[in-house]
């Protein structure tokens, strides 16, 4: 029995574009609602840790889309920053550091919890198949 050879999906095919746009737009959004004013960014959640949380978890799903050939720990990194300089930036402009630090690590548990399921899943290839 002959395989197939598997083909690719192209850089430029519909689905590859709006991954990418997806993944700058969630950064915009998320770039935009932590420097407008409170009371101009709406609430979407019961708690405002869970909506970074949220932001972080969509925001890293379009980035493994966006970015298939990209190393996750690349991903997780740079999300990582991403939220980490935020932070600075609220802390700098008068928050207090707790909040800053519980935000951040709202942020960095919507990324984990995005990139674990690709983590298990790479993981569990790496076993043979069990004979029949």
């Amino acid at each position: 029995m002959t395989e197939t050879p598997a083909t690719t999906y192209p850089d430029t095919g519909l689905l590859a574009v709006l991954a990418r746009l997806g993944f700058g737009l969630t950064l915009l959004a998320i770039f935009l609602a932590s420097i407008a004013p409170g009371w101009l960014t709406p609430r979407l959640l019961h708690s405002h840790y869970l909506e970074h949380f949220a932001a972080f978890y969509v925001a890293a799903c379009a980035g493994l889309a966006a970015m298939p050939r990209t190393h996750i720990r690349r991903i997780a990194l740079g999300y990582l920053l991403f939220g980490l300089i935020l932070a600075v930036t609220q802390y700098a402009r008068g928050a207090s550091l707790e909040v800053a630090i519980r935000n951040w690590v709202a942020d960095a548990g919507g990324v984990v919890a995005a990139l674990s399921p690709v983590v298990v899943e790479r993981f569990r290839r790496l076993f043979a198949p069990r004979p029949s």
